[in-house]
C-alpha cells in the first residue's frame, strides 16, 4: 500500500529502494466541465532554471533532450511521465511537474473547477506505487499548478509535495523556469475545405532558434492551418467512452501509391510506408499513429471507425478528436463538432505535405451514410470520398449483427 503525502512533505525514493532506476510519475484529475488540462515537466539546474530548451517537456516536445524524461500518451484525465533516474544529467538538480489549463477559443477556466488532482509515484518495473499526493484544492482563479518535484539530495533522489497555484498558465511557468517561448497565433487559419492540390500553402518563416515556439490550435469546422513541416508526425485519436474506436491513416505517397494503416496492418517505422499504428486499443482512450518520413508522402487522412458491436451513438458524444503533433512545438486539435448518431465512419483530419517547408492540417469532419460499413478512400490528388471503400468487419459477430444473421 502506498504512502499518502501531505502538502509540503518530502519523501525518499532511492534511499527507500537503492535499486530504483525508473519511475512513473502519474498526474490525474477530474473536471465536470470542458477544460483542457496539460501536464509538463521542467528539468532545472541549481539556479531553478532550465539549462536548454530541450529540458522542457510538454505537449509539443514529449521527451527531454537527454532522454531521461518522457511524456507518455495521456488518457481520460491521466498523464504519465516515465523518468529514467540514472539518465538524468548531473547538472540537473530538480524535475518539476506542473498542470496548466489551456484557454481555448477565448474560454476561461481555473483550477477551482478541477477536483481530485493527484500525483502518484510508481515503480516502472514492478508496478508498485510508492507514494500518492492528493493536492488540496484551495485554488481560486489559478490557471497553473506546480504539483511537485523530484530533486537530488546528498546523492539520493527525493520527492517534494508542492501543490502551489499560479496565474498566467503555461507561459507564466515557462518564464519562471527560464524557458523562452514565442507563442504562435493561428493567423493562418482559413475556412477552406480540402479539395485539390492546386492550393499551395504559404511557407512558415522560422523562429529564432533560441526560443521555443509552441502553439496549440483547435480547429473550427472546415478550417485549415499551416504549421512547420517536420520529418516525424504523431496523430492521436482520443475519445471518452467505453466504446472501441479504431484509428485509420489513409495515405498517398509522392509516387502516387495509395494505402492505409489500421488495426489489421500496423505498418512499420523502419520500412515502407514508414507509418506505424501503436496497436488496436480494444478499449476506450487513445490510439496513436506515428509518421516517420513525411518527405515520402503527399497526403494523409485520419478517420475513425466505430464497429457495429458498439451500437449506435454519436462520435461527438464520445468527445472524439484527432490531435496532430509535429514535435516542433505545434499541436493541432481537430474535434468533432457535429452530432451524427447513425454513422460508423468519420473522416476527421487531412494533412497536405506537398509544400517543402510547411504542412497544411485541415479539419474535414465528414460522415458515412447511415449504417454504412464501407470505408472512405483517399485519392492521389488529395481528395477523398466516403462510402466507397471496402467493408471490413472487426469480427464475425459484427458481420452477423450487420446482416442480421
Amino acid at each position: 500500500m502506498s504512502i499518502v503525502l501531505v502538502k509540503g512533505q518530502k519523501a525518499d525514493l532511492t534511499r527507500l529502494d537503492p535499486k530504483l532506476r525508473c519511475v512513473n510519475i502519474e498526474l490525474s484529475w477530474h473536471t465536470a466541465i470542458d477544460l483542457e488540462i496539460d501536464a509538463s515537466a521542467f528539468l532545472v539546474g541549481s539556479n531553478g532554471k532550465v539549462l536548454k530548451d530541450s529540458d522542457f517537456v510538454f505537449y509539443g516536445q514529449t521527451s527531454s533532450g537527454c532522454g531521461s524524461v518522457i511524456k507518455k500518451n495521456s488518457f481520460s484525465g491521466i498523464q504519465p511521465f516515465q523518468i529514467f533516474l540514472n539518465k538524468v544529467p548531473s547538472e540537473i538538480s530538480k524535475i518539476v511537474f506542473s498542470l496548466t489549463i489551456y484557454q481555448k477559443n477565448g474560454t476561461k477556466g481555473s483550477f477551482r473547477q478541477v477536483s481530485d488532482i493527484t500525483l502518484s509515484i510508481v515503480d516502472e518495473q514492478s508496478g508498485k506505487e510508492y507514494y500518492c499526493f492528493p493536492v488540496p484544492n484551495t485554488f481560486s482563479e489559478e490557471t497553473a499548478i506546480v504539483v511537485g518535484d523530484l530533486y537530488r539530495h546528498s546523492g539520493e533522489w527525493k520527492f517534494n509535495s508542492v501543490g502551489a497555484g499560479y496565474f498566467g498558465g503555461l507561459a507564466s511557468l515557462c518564464k519562471d523556469f527560464g524557458v523562452e517561448i514565442e507563442e504562435e497565433t493561428p493567423a493562418q487559419l482559413a475556412p477552406k475545405e480540402v479539395k485539390s492540390v492546386h492550393h499551395i500553402p504559404e511557407p512558415i518563416s522560422k523562429k529564432p532558434a533560441s526560443k521555443i515556439n509552441f502553439s496549440k490550435i483547435e480547429l473550427k469546422k472546415k478550417q485549415s492551418v499551416n504549421i512547420q513541416k517536420s520529418q516525424r508526425i504523431t496523430a492521436v485519436l482520443e475519445w471518452e467512452s467505453n466504446k472501441d474506436l479504431d484509428l485509420y491513416c489513409f495515405y498517398v505517397t509522392k509516387t502516387g501509391f495509395q494505402g492505409k494503416i489500421y488495426y489489421k496492418d500496423l505498418g512499420s517505422s523502419s520500412q515502407f510506408p514508414f507509418i506505424r499504428l501503436d496497436g488496436d486499443s480494444q478499449k476506450f482512450g487513445t490510439e496513436t499513429i506515428e509518421i516517420y518520413r513525411t518527405d515520402e508522402l503527399s497526403y494523409v487522412m485520419f478517420a475513425a471507425y466505430s464497429a457495429v458491436g458498439n451500437g449506435i451513438g454519436s462520435f461527438k458524444s464520445m468527445k472524439a478528436k484527432a490531435v496532430v503533433d509535429n514535435h516542433m512545438g505545434n499541436v493541432v486539435v481537430a474535434p468533432l463538432l457535429e452530432r451524427n448518431d447513425l454513422a460508423y465512419w468519420v473522416a476527421i483530419a487531412h494533412i497536405d505535405f506537398t509544400d517543402s517547408k510547411a504542412m497544411k492540417v485541415s479539419h474535414v469532419e465528414r460522415y458515412s451514410r447511415d449504417h454504412s460499413e464501407a470505408s472512405p478512400l483517399l485519392y492521389s490528388d488529395g481528395s477523398f470520398r466516403m462510402d466507397v471503400g471496402p467493408i471490413e468487419f472487426k469480427n464475425d459477430q459484427d458481420y452477423n449483427n450487420y446482416f442480421g444473421n
